[in-house]
């Protein structure tokens, strides 16, 4: 073939390719026109608006049988209030159902592709009711016909002076779906829905309760009853009642367990009142002030069905927790001795307070308590009770101050309550029980005298059977070591005396003798106080003027001489 003949021949083969592209996207322009006519009619078939396109996603492909290679449909929305009725002067829920039937323009079954409402939201128009339906989209989620029907709650509020009857709230409803899926191209084309549906909520009172009354007499720290009085203010009679108590109030606690508390009325006619009452525990972190009490009332309606009213709330004002205050602490503590820790306390108020009891600890193992817990009489809401505790402090104990605390205990409900304080009370040093006093205190040696002495009582208590011994050693004999005195009171004075011997031998100089006293005090006890020691003064022997000693017996000697004398004169 020659040069020009092959140039012809490419040149003819190139008219022809030219030619059938042509012709291919003339075929693909009008397939895609016929799909977009199809299109407007799934549309109007979906909502009261209908479908709006929102895009087209198409590739080019080999065209066939389009029952063979295309689904179309839409979904199909209805909306139901299975729960519709609510009472007026409350917040109540309405359920709405939200049901997808589905509809298919091109295919025999049901195929969620094109039928399922994507990412659906509702909307409440709640303009020109006096009633107020939640505000803004409600986010749903897709809504497949396999999941019909998706339940909504939407909280309504419905003010008191609201009358009964129907009240009609429109609900927009917007989502995205998929009108069409043609597999063999890869195509698919969504478009957004908006539909909209008239909603119908009843406003209807029923039985309708109001607290009318709340009172308790638990006392914060403490327990007791709550009293709560509601009266039924709607117009029809609720069978077979129960009230029911809750709080969220931390700190505080209605009825046995955490679930509040509850009590059966029985049928609870409109107009009427009725008293119920739980038990309460009020926690010593509660403070001051109310705490909220919801109160709920669960019933049959005239026909039989269960239902729940309106919670209906009130404040609940607990009694104040209860105070005392110590006043006039003071001790007469001594090292060594026993003593008593004596005080005032008032009744703070509120409340009057019975059977109460006084708990006094001194904090140290050195001071005992002989009973630590103290009976109070019953105190009246600002009045005083006295109170006195014996104590024995022990000899090694150090002089000072010490921290007693004292818990006062009282019952308030089923709950045992306490108050405590502190307050110092003061060890004074040990001081011995006798001041002694000795007159006379020289014996002559070789002789018996009596020493005189007098002892005062330095203890602020009555002191008994008293007994006070003398101890002497050589050259010093006690000839009466002992005197009793029957009782003296704190400040008060008694003489005694004993009998002291000196030896002949004795030096002249002061000799010890040693004096103690064993005692009762106040409370009975049996005491022996310290020894103390009393100088005895020994002088030289006493010259009373008569014939010397060696006089005496030189004329004892001649007595015997001339005796004896007379006798050998006789018996010559």
């Amino acid at each position: 073939m020659s040069r020009s003949a092959r140039l012809a021949t490419a040149a003819l083969a190139l008219v022809a390719v030219t030619a059938l592209l042509v012709g291919v996207s003339l075929a693909g322009a009008a397939a895609t026109s016929a799909g977009t006519a199809d299109g407007g009619d799934a549309a109007a078939l979906s909502g009261i608006d209908g479908p709006i396109a929102d895009g087209v996603v198409a590739q080019a492909g080999t065209e066939s049988d389009p029952t063979d290679r295309q689904v179309r449909g839409s979904p199909v929305l209805e909306l139901f209030a299975s729960q519709r009725s609510v009472p007026s002067g409350a917040e109540s829920t309405v359920t709405v159902d939200i049901v997808n039937t589905g509809e298919m323009t091109i295919g025999n079954q049901l195929d969620s592709r094109v039928t399922t409402a994507r990412g659906l939201t509702l909307e409440i128009d709640d303009g020109g009711v006096p009633i107020d339906v939640e505000d803004g989209e409600i986010p749903v989620g897709d809504v497949p016909t396999s999941a019909s029907p998706v339940s909504v709650p939407l909280d309504v509020t419905v003010p008191d002076d609201v009358p009964d009857g129907r009240y009609e709230v429109e609900a927009t409803a917007r989502y995205r779906y998929t009108f069409e899926v043609i597999p063999e191209f890869n195509d698919h084309k969504d478009r957004r829905g908006i539909d909209r549906f008239d909603l119908t909520i009843v406003v209807d009172d029923g039985a309708r309760f109001a607290v009318l009354e709340t009172d308790t007499d638990a006392q914060v720290g403490g327990g007791g009853d709550v009293t709560v009085t509601m009266a039924n203010v709607g117009d029809e009679t609720a069978r077979d009642a129960v009230v029911s108590g809750t709080t969220t109030s931390p700190g505080v606690r209605l009825g046995s367990g955490e679930g509040g508390g509850q009590s059966f009325v029985g049928d609870w006619a409109p107009g009427e009142n009725r008293t119920v009452t739980f038990d309460s525990s009020v926690g010593e972190s509660f403070g001051e002030g109310a705490y909220a009490l919801s109160s709920t009332v669960d019933y049959r309606d005239p026909d039989g069905v269960d239902a729940t009213a309106a919670a209906a709330r009130a404040g609940v004002v607990p009694v104040r927790e209860q105070s005392f205050s110590l006043d006039g602490v003071s001790g007469t503590l001594e090292v060594g001795y026993s003593g008593t820790v004596t005080g005032t306390l008032t009744n703070e108020g509120p409340l009057d307070v019975e059977d109460a009891v006084l708990v006094a600890d001194s904090g140290s193992n050195r001071v005992s308590l002989g009973e630590s817990r103290y009976a109070l009489p019953t105190i009246p809401a600002g009045e005083s009770a006295n109170f006195t505790f014996d104590a024995d402090v022990s000899g090694s104990a150090d002089p000072g101050p010490r921290q007693f605390r004292f818990t006062t205990e009282y019952e308030s409900g089923d709950a045992t309550l306490t108050v405590e304080e502190t307050r110092r009370v003061e060890v004074a040093p040990r001081q011995p029980e006798f001041e002694l006093a000795v007159e006379n205190a020289t014996i002559p040696a070789g002789e018996t005298r009596r020493i005189n002495a007098t002892i005062t009582n330095r203890r602020p208590e009555t002191l008994a059977s008293i007994n006070a011994g003398l101890y002497a050693d050589s050259p010093l004999t006690a000839v009466n070591d002992e005197a009793f005195v029957d009782e003296l009171e704190p400040g008060e004075s008694e003489d005694i005396w004993f009998e002291v011997s000196a030896a002949g031998s004795a030096s002249v100089e002061d000799h010890p003798i040693e004096i103690d006293f064993r005692y009762d005090d106040e409370r009975g006890n049996d005491r022996i106080s310290d020894v103390t020691q009393v100088p005895v003064s020994v002088t030289a022997p006493v010259d009373d003027g008569g014939t010397p000693t060696g006089l005496i017996a030189v004329g004892v000697l001649l007595v015997v001489a001339a005796v004896g004398g007379a006798v050998w004169y006789r018996r010559r």
